[in-house]
């Protein structure tokens, strides 16, 4: 159904498991949400060469909030924010001051490929803690370009993160285990680019032959597009979406589903908006939220 104020909302009780694109990981993504949507190494690809690991000296890991926590305008009982999506695009976002939206705190997400890839989406989204949320007391394992680096797997069944610096974001790349060969990470490390509005939000860009996916793009059945993570946690989380055409039948988001926690869900203005929590905070949030898209 086409997108207007109000046209439909629809709650969810918790479900079980649901796929992830291939990576069934989607539980760490509020608590540590740097998750990869990625299939293995392609054949005949190059082997990455042995990595060079620097010593303790040479390591330094920033404690970072990794965070923003944008100044809602406030009119009558309402807070109104100004929001920046991860492709530039732009929304008006309005709902009851004691929601608190701008107290959770933002985080964007977004995924891409490199062209020429079939079947493989990677998620880019920021950890929270920064390089010391990556690292976990480890060791950098070296620097790839510019302010990319690369950092030992987040657990066992799992590859490399890239860690990209977008002062004063830090966003990450979180890989399978098998992972990219050594050309696809650079590749990757020098075609990614970020700005910082004025506003506090990131915007990346890229350069082929690196893709980064469109509003409403799908995978799999999943929303890859832009979007923009309040909360989580043991918090409310509520997803923003720029999703033309946005029809909430249509659309999985297993950020939302596997937390476990009731769900609702709705379309405005062209722009899905998604909440899992406790019930009642959710049922109002998705309820009076307002959402107009400004760019």
């Amino acid at each position: 159904m086409a997108g207007g104020p109000y046209d439909i909302i629809e709650a969810r009780s918790p479900r079980g498991p649901r796929r992830w694109i291939g990576v069934a990981v989607l539980a760490a993504l509020v608590l540590v949400p740097v998750v990869s949507l990625v299939a293995g190494r392609e054949p005949g690809s190059v082997p990455r060469p042995p990595p060079s690991v620097p010593t303790g000296a040479e390591v330094v890991v920033e404690d970072a909030p990794n965070v923003f926590y944008p100044r809602p305008r406030h009119r009558g009982g309402r807070e109104i924010l100004n929001v920046v999506f991860p492709d530039g695009s732009a929304a008006e976002v309005g709902y009851p001051a004691e929601l608190g939206l701008a107290r959770l705190g933002v985080r964007p997400a977004m995924t891409g490929r490199l062209d020429g890839e079939v079947g493989t989406y990677r998620q880019l989204t920021v950890p929270p803690g920064g390089p010391a949320g990556v690292a976990m007391g480890r060791p950098m394992i070296r620097k790839l370009a510019g302010q990319v680096t690369l950092w030992h797997p987040m657990s066992p069944a799992e590859g490399e993160v890239l860690l990209f610096a977008f002062d004063p974001w830090f966003v990450a790349l979180r890989d399978l285990k098998d992972g990219m060969p050594f050309e696809q990470r650079m590749l990757w490390a020098r075609n990614l680019r970020g700005r910082v509005t004025r506003d506090g939000y990131l915007v990346l860009d890229a350069r082929a032959p690196v893709r980064l996916a469109g509003p409403g793009e799908t995978f799999r059945g999943e929303q890859v597009g832009p979007q923009l993570w309040f909360g989580g946690a043991r918090e409310t989380l509520l997803v923003l979406a720029p999703v033309p055409g946005c029809d909430v039948a249509a659309i999985e988001l297993s950020v939302i589903e596997q937390r476990r926690r009731f769900s609702a869900e709705t379309c405005q203005d062209g722009v899905y908006v998604a909440a899992s929590g406790e019930r009642g905070h959710v049922e109002r949030a998705v309820a009076e939220i307002v959402v107009r898209r400004t760019a």
